[in-house]
C-alpha cells in the first residue's frame, strides 16, 4: 500500500542512528507516523512537505520518503514568540490528536498559521488555530448563541465550565465567573489588539488544559506554556509583532 500527500511535519524522534520516527498531519489521512531512513539529520517539526509512504498495511508504521516544500523555522528570524508557536501547534496536534482521523478544517487552519510566519499575521491565526483544535477534538466553544436567552447578538461572556457564550445582560449577574469573549473570535471584521488576542489564548487554553487533562491526565505542552509566557513578557514591554 502507498499513499503521497502534502503534509505537516508534527514530531521527529530518533529511532537508530540513521533513522527517525516521524508524524505528519494531512487533510486525508489526518495524524500518521513513518518511519525516515538513510538521514541523520532530523526532520524539522513544522515542515509543509510532500510526503510519500509505503506499507504492506495501513496498520503498519511503514516507510516515509519526505521533500520539503516550505520550512517556517526559516522565517522566525529568531523570534521567540512565533518558535513557540510552531513548536506548539505542532505539538499540540501530535499529543492530542487521534491516529488516522481526518481533521481537513485543523489542517487548513494550520497550514495558514505556518505560512503567516513569513507573511505576518500569525498570531491571530495561531488564536483560530487553537479555536479550530478545540472545535476537532469535540471540547469546542459555542460562540454562536447566548446560553441563556438564546441571542446571537451582543454576546459578552464565556462560560469556564461549559464553553458556551451568554449576552451581556444575561451574564452580568455571573460575571465574576466568567470570562469575557474576546470578540475578534466571532467577527473577523474586528480589528484585535495583541492583548485582545492574549486573552483569547487565555480562553482557549482554559479548554486546551481541560481537554489535556482529561485524555492524558497531563498538562499542556511545554512549548505552550512557553508561548503564553513569552508574549506576556513582550506585552509588558511592548515588543511584540505578529
Amino acid at each position: 500500500m502507498q499513499w503521497r500527500e502534502n503534509s505537516i511535519v508534527l514530531s521527529s524522534r530518533r529511532f537508530t542512528e540513521d533513522a527517525w520516527i516521524v508524524t505528519v498531519l494531512n487533510k486525508t489521512l489526518g495524524k500518521t507516523s513513518g518511519l525516515v531512513k538513510r538521514t541523520r539529520t532530523k526532520v524539522q517539526i513544522g515542515d509543509i512537505s510532500d510526503v510519500y509512504w509505503r506499507g504492506r498495511t495501513v496498520e503498519q508504521l511503514g516507510t516515509f520518503r519526505i521533500e520539503n516544500v516550505f520550512s517556517p523555522f526559516a522565517h522566525t528570524f529568531s523570534n521567540s514568540a512565533s518558535i513557540f508557536a510552531i513548536e506548539s501547534a505542532c505539538s499540540l496536534c501530535a499529543k492530542g490528536l487521534p491516529e488516522r482521523a481526518p481533521h481537513s478544517a485543523l489542517f487548513e487552519s494550520l497550514i495558514a498559521l505556518l505560512l503567516s510566519i513569513s507573511k505576518g499575521g500569525w498570531l491571530i491565526n495561531y488564536a483560530f488555530f487553537e479555536l479550530s483544535f478545540l472545535s476537532e477534538v469535540g471540547a469546542g466553544l459555542d460562540l454562536t448563541k447566548c446560553a441563556i436567552t438564546g441571542s446571537t447578538e451582543n454576546l459578552f461572556y464565556i462560560s469556564p465550565r461549559t464553553g458556551c457564550s451568554a449576552t451581556r445582560e444575561a451574564g452580568d449577574k455571573y460575571k465574576d465567573r466568567l470570562f469575557i469573549l474576546p470578540q475578534f473570535l466571532i467577527s473577523r471584521d474586528d480589528r484585535p489588539t495583541n492583548r485582545d488576542i492574549f486573552s483569547a489564548l487565555s480562553v482557549t487554553g482554559h479548554f486546551l488544559e481541560m481537554y489535556f487533562y482529561g485524555i492524558s491526565n497531563g498538562k499542556l505542552p511545554l512549548s505552550r506554556r512557553c508561548l503564553t509566557e513569552e508574549l506576556s513578557n513582550e506585552l509588558e514591554g511592548a515588543t511584540l509583532t505578529q
